[in-house]
């Protein structure tokens, strides 16, 4: 039986105690009834009376025996009374109830209601009615108690096998979790009982704790961890925060020596970048690491597109030199390499490269100085030109002094013949006549043998070669004139004025037909010089660039872009005001550049040119007003000329 309830679920085993007590109740029910049927607890009343009464010791002596009765069985009470004779005949009654004759008696079937009583001369027949209601309400009384006893014995064994099979797994599940919650002990299991619902229960819920256990294992573990990474970081945080407050006193003072080497820094930039050189560092792979402003001025490349990149792809111009900077680097010597020529695009400029190999350093490299020696060179040039000037300047004076008297007599012998051939005069006439002749045929024959024409020629020599001297006398002469301050934009305008009107194609110029631009700086202030002197050199410039126009426009007369352009330019700088005249002609090359400013060195043809104009500009600027000349020019894209004038001078009034 216990083996059949294990194997049964929850509500089948519900269902089957269920269905056992509504059968004993029922059953119970139909067994009560069917007793209560067949027990009339009237009837064993009624026999317990009669055999009380034929038992009775005391009904012969009592009369009063019908009290006696009643004393004796409270539970019936006399209701009619018969009397009969001897012989069973009745002889009287209270009613109609009674038999007539006794005999007439079924003893079989005797009626349960009546006792008879016999007696010495009489019989006496009692009819009794039963006290039903005390009687029944007792019986029934019992009974219910009794089937009160059984059902409750019934629940309680009902109830056992619930407990057992139902409730007992339930409370031990729970008490399990109860504790489990109030303890957290995971390591207890839930006791499976049977195996149903609650079977399946017991059994997950210990799955469940089993991987829970693990679970907390591992969170033990892992708090266990997280207890140590909190005293480890607790540890940690005090030593952070030890060393914060180092790094905050280290960062203070790094960053006041950061500060100082930041301003430091910025010192020796300045510095690199105040030098008008050049600087250039460069690494062992000939990668720049340093560029100053310097190296942007020579370059016109920016420090940050120069910087971290090749040497030859920021200089081009020492890709030549690359194989003696690899020197210096590796023999740690210092090499310098002198006018070096480089054109940046607007002229062309003369450098000076010095390599210095950097020493006491744990990485190779070296520092490379770049000077603009441009000037240098042409100062040195105009130097070298001053002294042949001073040189050609003695020449000159001996040779003026010593020409000066045959041209002379050359030119007034010329003047005289011209004199003795003129009609005008009385004595020539009078001479004529003498020779009969007369001064119209002397004419005539001279005109026609072109005599005349000679004489012009001869005269025109002589004069030409008179202002060769006179130009080679101004090198031997200082100049007595004092120096006024005058304003060059005037000067400057009647220079061109006077070459506009010195307009002759026979002087090989077309000066009107070029387009002339000027930009002036009219905050230029005033300059101490000798007005005609710098109109006599301006205006030689005008006309040298006026000619090399007009041959050049013989070969640009199919190229539609192109016209004739003379630029003058002023600028002042600190000391001095600069006058630019520069023309789109045909330049010139460096070889003849070098030549320009010596005496009688021309490019023109014969008889077109003495070669003494731009020489003696040169020396009116050099030696008369303490100032530079200087030429620009490349072959093919025109001629620049340069005019410093100081500003103060110490002889300028």
């Amino acid at each position: 039986m216990r083996q059949f309830f294990r194997q049964l679920k929850v509500k089948q085993k519900v269902f089957v105690l269920l269905a056992i007590a509504i059968s004993i109740v029922y059953v119970t029910n139909t067994f009560s009834n069917i007793w209560v049927a067949t027990h009339n607890p009237m009837q064993k009343h009624i026999a317990s009376l009669n055999s009380l009464v034929f038992n009775s010791p005391y009904l012969e002596k009592s009369e009063n025996w019908i009290q006696y009765l009643n004393q004796k069985q409270n539970r019936f009470t006399v209701i009619d009374l018969a009397i009969y004779s001897s012989k069973g005949i009745i002889l009287e009654s209270q009613s109609n109830a009674f038999p007539k004759d006794l005999k007439t008696l079924s003893v079989k079937n005797p009626d349960p209601n009546c006792i008879i009583i016999p007696g010495n001369n009489f019989i006496l027949m009692i009819k009794m009615e039963a006290n039903i209601e005390k009687m029944f309400l007792l019986e029934m009384i019992m009974i219910n108690l009794l089937a009160f006893c059984f059902g409750l014995a019934l629940v309680y064994i009902v109830l056992y096998f619930i407990n057992r099979l139902i409730l007992r797994p339930i409370f031990s599940l729970t008490d399990t979790t109860n504790e489990i919650a109030m303890e957290q002990n995971y390591a207890l299991r839930a006791q499976r009982f049977y195996s149903d619902e609650i079977g399946t229960l017991a059994e997950n819920f210990n799955f469940m704790l089993n991987r829970i256990e693990q679970d907390d294992y591992i969170l033990r573990q892992e708090r266990d961890k997280a207890e140590q990474a909190r005293l480890r970081a607790i540890e940690l945080s005090t030593k952070m925060h030890e060393s914060n407050e180092r790094l905050e006193f280290e960062v203070k003072v790094r960053a006041r020596v950061e500060h100082k080497l930041t301003d430091f820094q910025h010192y020796l930039n300045n510095i690199i970048d105040s030098m008008p050189s050049a600087i250039i560092a460069i690494d062992h792979e000939l990668k720049i690491t340093q560029w100053n402003k310097g190296a942007t001025t020579v370059t016109q490349i920016d420090r940050d597109d120069a910087i971290y990149q090749p040497l030859e792809e920021s200089c081009g111009f020492l890709f030549p030199y690359l194989n003696l900077i690899t020197d210096s680097l590796e023999k740690h010597l210092t090499n310098k390499v002198e006018r070096i020529q480089y054109n940046n695009g607007n002229k062309d400029s003369f450098l000076d490269m010095t390599v210095y190999p950097l020493l006491d350093t744990t990485r190779s490299g070296a520092v490379i100085r770049i000077d603009d020696v441009t000037q240098r060179i042409q100062m040195e040039d105009m130097m070298v030109q001053s002294e042949k000037m001073l040189s050609l300047g003695g020449l000159a004076a001996g040779m003026a002094h010593e020409i000066n008297n045959p041209l002379g007599a050359v030119v007034q012998t010329v003047q005289n013949i011209q004199r003795r051939l003129n009609p005008a005069l009385k004595k020539n006439v009078t001479s004529a006549e003498s020779l009969n002749t007369d001064m119209e045929t002397i004419s005539e024959y001279m005109k026609q043998r072109e005599v005349f024409t000679f004489l012009d020629n001869i005269s025109q020599a002589g004069e030409r070669a008179a202002t060769i001297v006179k130009n080679m006398l101004q090198f031997s002469r200082q100049s007595d004139k004092d120096l006024q301050l005058q304003n060059l934009h005037h000067i400057i305008e009647r220079s061109i004025n006077i070459a506009k009107n010195e307009y002759d194609l026979s002087s090989g110029y077309d000066f009107k037909s070029i387009d002339l631009v000027k930009d002036f700086d009219y905050t230029m202030p005033e300059v101490p010089c000798i007005p005609s002197e710098i109109e006599q050199v301006i205006l030689n410039l005008l006309k040298n660039a006026s000619q090399a126009l007009t041959e050049y426009k013989a070969q640009k007369e199919f190229d539609m872009d192109w016209y004739s352009r003379i630029q003058i330019f002023t600028q002042a700088k600190e000391q001095t005001v600069e006058i630019i005249i520069e023309d789109n002609g045909p330049g010139m090359d460096e070889e003849t550049a070098k030549h320009i400013f010596e005496p009688f060195f021309t490019t023109k043809d014969v008889g077109m040119g003495t070669g003494l104009g731009l020489s003696v500009s040169f020396f009116i600027i050099t030696n008369h007003h303490s100032g530079q000349m200087r030429v620009d020019s490349t072959l093919g894209t025109g001629t620049r000329f340069t005019i410093s004038l100081p500003v103060n001078h110490s002889t300028h009034s």
